[in-house]
């Protein structure tokens, strides 16, 4: 398993695979990464379905502009957020395990009034929590990345969901699930492992220069 940075450094969007199947521990493996993602209040809400069916995965082709290397993927990820994750009662429900795991909350959120405020909060609205839930969920799909690399594997992120109704219809899920965008994993074909994409200079990043300091 590579560290951290080595993964970061080597992590491609490989769009061709050999045909190998990724086991069913590799998979744990990559979805442990992603349940142990960081999140706004531990809302924690991403949901993934698991696809290595060959028909699933033409289907899933056919719903992302005919793109082939989904078909490849031993195994594609449909990404989900649940917005019901961030319903009134399961936000009470999130910041009463940070009071029992003794977090010690700051600023406004440390507040008697902010408390006072949590238990008579309204239900959130969709488009206050559409934000935070898909940002949450992205750094969710990164962690699995990531873990997919580790582990030797190739991936690539789909963002190209065409018909995310027809999608949410094939899978028959809820409402509340909404489809984010889909990650094809398998073994990658050595010989179309590109070279690393250009990336910006450091300076072109910071908006003002590193502070001085040892």
């Amino acid at each position: 398993m590579l560290d951290v940075m080595e993964a970061i450094k080597q992590r491609r969007s490989i769009r061709s695979f050999e045909d190998k199947p990724v086991s069913r521990e590799m998979i744990l493996q990559m979805l442990e990464a992603a349940r142990l993602a960081p999140s706004g209040g531990n809302q924690q809400p991403w949901r993934f379905i698991v696809v290595t069916d060959e028909a699933e995965k033409k289907e899933l082709s056919q719903l992302c502009l005919g793109q082939s290397f989904i078909e490849e993927a031993a195994v594609v990820f449909v990404v989900c957020t649940d917005f019901a994750a961030f319903s009134k009662a399961e936000f009470q429900r999130r910041y009463g395990e940070l009071g029992d795991a003794r977090v010690k909350l700051s600023g406004h959120f440390g507040t008697e009034e902010f408390q006072k405020w949590l238990q008579s909060m309204a239900e959130p609205s969709f488009r206050s929590i559409f934000t935070r839930a898909i940002a949450n969920t992205f750094i969710a799909t990164e962690h699995l990345i990531l873990a997919a690399t580790g582990l030797g594997l190739g991936s690539c992120w789909v963002g190209a969901v065409t018909d995310k109704k027809a999608m949410m219809s094939f899978f028959a899920l809820p409402d509340n699930i909404k489809i984010v965008s889909l990650v094809a994993v398998g073994y990658p074909q050595e010989k179309v492992v590109p070279p690393p994409r250009p990336r910006l200079p450091m300076e072109k990043l910071l908006l003002r220069p590193l502070p001085d300091g040892g």
